[in-house]
Order: structure tokens, then C-alpha cells, then sequence
């Protein structure tokens, strides 16, 4: 099984030490009260759609109403073990690594939310899904955005945040700028591989949960050797999200828009511009949580998740 190696840890702990953020994020996880992400048993498989190879799971009631969980960076559908089982025991769950992203196969010329967006159109058209009420976080937003502009998208509904597409000042931490502007700064990064990555996500993304073993042998094995592939997502992300910020307005489909109240990565001034520029949302902010606030709180994301499907997308 694949760790956190000391070389990973050294080098997340020196990114963090230069980001001006951290000791906002230090002196909360301080404060909070940590726990163990479960090890809930997340069975997947390979799939061939969008002509590429993706993977996915699949769980609960095929007659319920279909929820489709896409996968954040440098995660992968396993980001999701929190709130799994109080989800797919009452919706019929697909959970998707985006192409290039997580298991999943891709690569640099996927790395752009219009790009994903119409991979993830070709994804759901593959598997014949209807009435979709897609979860997205992280790269998902940025896709989910991209995609609900298309006039033939399959959804009912979307539960996106902490991603760019947001109108008004984009609000970003000091090193995603950095990556974005700097072609050199990506290379370099990318040559430190995926484990510092990863190392530094599950600190400075994190208030409250801590990765189990599973999840960090799996995020580790699926971005091995692809780091030069998946930096390319960082490439001009700033301007990508401000192309797509200013269709969002024009986006009819029901969101329930959420965000960590300490997102370091991604500030959450940018859900209230979200919110105030797409006609038909709602916006619910986790209290003591980071950027992967799915995971910090896990009972109030399943029953945002379940509210919303039920009956909330409904009343927006």
C-alpha cells in the first residue's frame, strides 16, 4: 500500500510555509476537532466512454433518483467515503473520476472546463443517464458549469463548489495564481511528482478530516507518473474561469451552490458571486471547513445532497 512518503511530506510542508494562507488554516485546524475519514468499501470498475478508459461506482436503488458525483483534484472518487453510505442508501449513485483526473484516462488537452464539460456530456450520454442531479466539486464545478451551458445536457440539477466560474474578482491562493501564470512554475512542479501534491491538499485543504490509508494509496496510485499531464489543468485558469463566468448567468439549471467558510484555495467570496449571478440558486456554507468541505463535514454535505435532491432544486 502506497504512503505519504517523507520526501512528499517535506516538500508539501515547504509550499505551505510559502503560502501566506496557512497560518489562517494552521491556527483552525488547531482549534477544530479531527477525525479519521472512514474506510467505507467503494467498489469500482472501468468503463470505456468518451472514448476513454473511466473509471467509476456505482451503488443504491437503480429506481431512485440518480445523483452523479464527480471527482475532485488531486482526489478521486474515493474523496467521497464520508458521506457515501447515508447517499447511496437513498439515491442510485454514479461516481465519476473525470478524464485525466483521478483512475481515469486523459490528458493535457482535457485539462480545460470547456474541455471537461464536453467529455463529461459524451460521459453521461455513454450511460444514458436522465434527470441527473450532478455533484461537483472542485475540477467537477468547473465541468458542471461548462456542461450546463450545452442545450442538451441531461440534468435535473447541479451541487457545485469551490472551483473557478464565479463572476466578480476571482479570489485565489497565492500559489494557484503563481501555477496559473507561470509555465515554469508548472513544470517544476509537475518534476515534484504527485505525492507533495497530495500531501499538501490534505493539510491545507483540510480543517477537521484526516485521509485514511485507503485513500491515500489510491490518490497516490492514480496520478502516478501523471503529474506533467494533470498540472496542465492550472494553465490559464484564471482566464478560463473568467470566460466562463461570464456565461454562468445564463445557466437555467436548479444549483445548489456550497463552499467551506476557510477555502484557502479557492476564498468564499467567490460562492457569493456565484450565487448572486446564477438566476436559479442556493448557497449553503460549511462552517469550520477547508476547500475539500465535503469532507470536513460529511453529515451536513449528505443532508444538503439528500435536501436538495428531494425537494430543494424544486423551490429555487
Amino acid at each position: 500500500m502506497k504512503k505519504l512518503s517523507i520526501y512528499d511530506r517535506v516538500t508539501g510542508a515547504a509550499n505551505r510555509a510559502i503560502s501566506p494562507e496557512w497560518r489562517t488554516i494552521k491556527r483552525a485546524r488547531k482549534a477544530a476537532t479531527s477525525f479519521d475519514n472512514p474506510d467505507v468499501d467503494i467498489t469500482t470498475e472501468f468503463r470505456t466512454l468518451a472514448g476513454r478508459r473511466i473509471r467509476l461506482a456505482e451503488a443504491g436503488p437503480t429506481d431512485a433518483p440518480t445523483v452523479v458525483m464527480l471527482s475532485p483534484f488531486p482526489e478521486s472518487i474515493l474523496s467521497f467515503v464520508g458521506s457515501w453510505e447515508a447517499l447511496t442508501g437513498t439515491f442510485h449513485v454514479v461516481a465519476i473520476d473525470l478524464p485525466g483526473f483521478g483512475a481515469s484516462e486523459g490528458d493535457r488537452n482535457d485539462m480545460t472546463p470547456a474541455a471537461q464539460g464536453e467529455l463529461l456530456g459524451k460521459i453521461l450520454d455513454d450511460l444514458d443517464l436522465t434527470d441527473v442531479h450532478l455533484v461537483a466539486p472542485d475540477v467537477g464545478m468547473a465541468a458542471a458549469l461548462s456542461y450546463a451551458l450545452s442545450p442538451n445536457h441531461r440534468l435535473a440539477s447541479m451541487v457545485v463548489g469551490h472551483s473557478v466560474g464565479a463572476p466578480g474578482p476571482l479570489k485565489l491562493a497565492m500559489l494557484i495564481n503563481l501555477l496559473s501564470r507561470f509555465s515554469f512554475l508548472r513544470w517544476s512542479t509537475a518534476l515534484l511528482g504527485a505525492g507533495p501534491l497530495i500531501a499538501f491538499t490534505s493539510t491545507f485543504g483540510a480543517i477537521r478530516h484526516r485521509y485514511n490509508p485507503t485513500q491515500v494509496d489510491d490518490f497516490k496510485r492514480a496520478y502516478s507518473g501523471r503529474a506533467f499531464e494533470v498540472i496542465h489543468w492550472f494553465a490559464d485558469l484564471r482566464g478560463n474561469g473568467e470566460a466562463l463566468a461570464q456565461k454562468v448567468s445564463e445557466i437555467e439549471v436548479p444549483t445548489q451552490i456550497f463552499w467551506g467558510d476557510l477555502d484557502a484555495l479557492f476564498d468564499v467570496s467567490n460562492a457569493h458571486h456565484l450565487h448572486d449571478a446564477m438566476p436559479k440558486s442556493a448557497l449553503q456554507i460549511f462552517p469550520e471547513a477547508g476547500h475539500l468541505s465535503w469532507s470536513d463535514q460529511p453529515e451536513m454535505f449528505a443532508k444538503m445532497v439528500t435536501d436538495w435532491v428531494n425537494t430543494g432544486h424544486r423551490d429555487v
